[in-house]
């Protein structure tokens, strides 16, 4: 017995820190407790467009048109999370369903797929969800919808590389010989053995998506509604950030609290994800 930890160092540091955004989230009713039937928007004090500094009322202070930081900052927990799961889980739906036909089938079929796997490839991320986004319109569920349809394809590629190195196994050629239907096959024998990088993957991504969307909004493409959401808060502020002449960081309170939220919410799935590599990969122990 050495003593050394089971779990790796990264995965406990990220689990803290994604843990204590949960805990932020399901209490934010009671930390900033909601004005009105709409929780997710952010509540005005006025409609000075100059912020107010941390002042007992608002212990962060308030964005331009009196928006307060810390609600925002509480309630965007919640739309950070909803935000990386949706999109984390559309990308993996379809990614690991395209990934599962196009190495179980083969052949024709997978030709097809992975060509159209190359083609979604060819396209920057950053250009085609802007471009989507622009056309149809800023709104969340655009933004999701965008960052679903232009990332599933690592998710593909992962999962069809898995299947194949799994379907020469001597067990599926085995259940294949003597008539096992495709379907059982696929979604009883091959998914649950075919997972490898799955799941770091997932846990990368979902930080990643909360960063990404923060820009398209930072770059006002969600239009002026006071969404409490990290993005939309640095977007409300970005007129500030330069502070005045004669002090740079006069007005830090509207722009670095969300920062800070996005870097130490994408850090902590990114750690979670490095320690689930290092986990569940037995070259690395």
């Amino acid at each position: 017995m050495t003593g050394k930890a089971i779990l790796p160092r990264e995965l406990i540091v990220g689990g803290v820190i994604v843990l204590a955004f949960v805990v932020v989230a399901i209490a934010a009713p009671l930390l900033a407790p909601p004005r009105g039937v709409r929780p997710y928007l952010m509540p005005s004090d006025g409609f000075s467009m100059t912020p107010l500094p941390p002042n007992p009322k608002h212990p962060l202070g308030t964005l331009p048109g009196q928006y307060d930081v810390f609600y925002g900052l509480v309630w965007g927990t919640r739309v950070a999370f909803r935000l990386g799961f949706y999109i984390t889980l559309g990308r993996t739906l379809i990614g690991v369903l395209l990934g599962l036909i196009s190495g179980f089938y083969g052949r024709l079929l997978d030709s097809l797929l992975m060509r159209i796997t190359d083609a979604f490839l060819s396209f920057p991320i950053m250009a085609a969800v802007l471009v989507m986004v622009a056309t149809l319109g800023g709104t969340n569920e655009m933004i999701i919808l965008a960052l679903i349809l232009f990332g599933w394809m690592p998710y593909a590629r992962l999962m069809r590389g898995n299947v194949l190195a799994e379907r020469a196994k001597e067990y599926v050629q085995a259940a294949i010989s003597v008539g096992a239907p495709a379907q059982r096959l696929i979604f009883r024998h091959i998914l649950p053995n075919a997972t490898q990088g799955l799941f770091v993957l997932i846990a990368s991504d979902i930080g990643a998506m909360v960063a990404l969307s923060a820009v398209f909004k930072f770059l006002g493409f969600y239009g002026n509604v006071p969404l409490a959401d990290w993005g939309q808060m640095l977007n409300f502020s970005r007129n500030w950030v330069v502070g005045t002449p004669g002090d740079a960081f006069a007005y830090w309170y509207t722009y670095l609290p969300p920062s800070l939220a996005i870097v130490l919410f994408t850090v902590g799935w990114n750690l979670i994800g490095d320690g689930l590599r290092d986990l569940l990969d037995p070259r690395l122990r």
